[in-house]
């Protein structure tokens, strides 16, 4: 059976699709299918590529510095501090 995207189906009809087996188990065997699938993909296909590329670089750690506005800047704008209204 060929499911839709966006096709409504009932609790009874998906327990029919997947034959009344445990719904956490099936959806774990469909992944580890899929990742399967990908892992023989030569390094050829574009997917291959993709999941077989490893970065150069490591990104930093934490939360990127916000950029304070420099005290002339806040000043010009006739604010004595960055808090003040």
């Amino acid at each position: 059976m060929i499911m839709v995207f966006g096709e409504l189906k009932t609790n009874n009809e998906l327990d029919e699709l997947i034959n009344y087996r445990n719904i956490i188990n099936y959806v774990k065997a469909q992944r580890l299918g899929w990742f399967g699938h990908i892992n023989r993909m030569s390094e050829t296909s574009i997917i291959g590529k993709i999941y077989k590329w490893k970065p150069s670089t490591s990104r930093p750690v934490g939360r990127q510095r916000q950029e304070q506005p420099e005290k002339d800047e806040t000043y010009k704008m006739g604010r004595t501090s960055p808090g003040s209204p």
